[in-house]
Parts: C-alpha cells; sequence; structure tokens
C-alpha cells in the first residue's frame, strides 16, 4: 500500500509540474487570444509533454535499485534526499510567473516588464523540476559492510566505502537546512573526492551519523 501511495503522489507531482505549461499552450494555440504567438504556445505546450512524459517515465522507473548484499550483510539505513528544495523552488516561481501574466495581460508595459519576472519564475521553477527528478534516482544505503550511494537514470552510477576504512564523519546544515530538519553527512576514508560519500539532503540526519560513529574502527 505504501508503494502505491508513493508511486501515486509521483505521478500527481508530474502532472501538476507539466500542467500549467499544456494549458498555458493549448489555450495559445485555440486562437482565442489573437495577441498570444503561435510558435510560442506550440513551444510551450510541447514543452509540457516533454515534462510530463519525463515525469511520468522517471515515476515508473523508480528510484535507484537496492544494491545486491552479500551473503551475510546486514542493511541497516536506506535514505533517499528530501523533496523539500525542489518543491520550495518550484513554488517560489509561482508569484513571478502569476506576476507576468497579469503585467502582460491586465497592463499596456512594454513586453520586456513582464518578461523579466518571467524568466526568473521559469528558472526557479526549472530548477526545482530538475531538483526534483535528479533525487527521485538517489539512493544512500548502510549496511553493517559499506556505505552506498547509487544514482540511476540513463546510467548507473555506485560509489561505496568498507565500514572499516572509515576515519572520519560529520554533519554539515544550514542555516534553512537546520529549520527543515535536513542535513548532510559527510563520510570519509582518506582525503580526495573518491574517498568521500556525501549522504546529502535527508530528513533527520543525525541518527544517520550517529550509526556511523558506532560502527567506525576503533584506533589502537
Amino acid at each position: 500500500m505504501q508503494a502505491f501511495f508513493r508511486l501515486g503522489s509521483r505521478l500527481l507531482v508530474s502532472v501538476i509540474v507539466a500542467s500549467p505549461f499544456l494549458l498555458v499552450g493549448g489555450y495559445g494555440i485555440t486562437g482565442l487570444e489573437r495577441d498570444f504567438p503561435p510558435l510560442a504556445a506550440w513551444v510551450i505546450l510541447i514543452w509540457g509533454g516533454v515534462l510530463l512524459c519525463l515525469g511520468f517515465y522517471m515515476t515508473l522507473a523508480g528510484v535507484a535499485p537496492t544494491p545486491s548484499l552479500v551473503e551475510g550483510e546486514r542493511r541497516i539505513i536506506e535514505r533517499h534526499p528530501t523533496m523539500k528544495p525542489a518543491y520550495a523552488r518550484m513554488v517560489l516561481s509561482i508569484p513571478f510567473i502569476l506576476a507576468a501574466g497579469y503585467l502582460l495581460q491586465f497592463t499596456e508595459y512594454p513586453y520586456i516588464f513582464p518578461f523579466g519576472p518571467f524568466l526568473i519564475g521559469m528558472y526557479l521553477f526549472l530548477k526545482g523540476v530538475m531538483k526534483y527528478l535528479r533525487n527521485l534516482h538517489i539512493t544512500y544505503t548502510v549496511t553493517d559492510r559499506r556505505v552506498m550511494h547509487m544514482y540511476k537514470f540513463l546510467w548507473l552510477s555506485t560509489k561505496e566505502i568498507p565500514v572499516a576504512r572509515l576515519v572520519s564523519i560529520s554533519e554539515a546544515r544550514s542555516f534553512f537546512e537546520i529549520l527543515t530538519g535536513r542535513g548532510t553527512v559527510v563520510v570519509a576514508s582518506g582525503i580526495g573526492s573518491g574517498q568521500v560519500i556525501r549522504i546529502e539532503e535527508i530528513n533527520d540526519p543525525s541518527p544517520v551519523a550517529l550509526a556511523l560513529r558506532e560502527m567506525m574502527p576503533i584506533s589502537t
């Protein structure tokens, strides 16, 4: 039941993300608004269709698969990045897009005035969409032997550090992350990017950091 609810919520987000483009583009090609450029209407409509298809595909494809465990290995923690930053960007874009629509339809200002807030709104909206689609396919897994980062969309990328080689566990939180209860756990087995895994933007990172500290090898 939980899996179906999660799938339904992701499909709903895909529809919500694409629907403004589909509605605006569909309205434009009907010809009801004579000042609406037909080419712009088709571009917006096609972009909405692309977002909808991409969202459906990525939703049905799911997140990165659970890693195969060796015999006797035990999974302790499995997390995915929170969607709060993605949702925040998309919500923040709405006032700019609405302001652009108001300036375009109900004022006689030159097009450059609504174009400015429209660009800002679209930038924030697309940043949120890309963040959502990226986070949907990231999985962090901690077992009694390994710490793993997995990403899968058009390709599969994995990175892991053996628990026996852990030398450093740290937490990183910005001011807004503290307010929203999320953060990043940085796991290192040495110096260099190849020996560091960042468990980024997860809800309540403290239990993850605590579990990893308990598994660190004891120095003698």
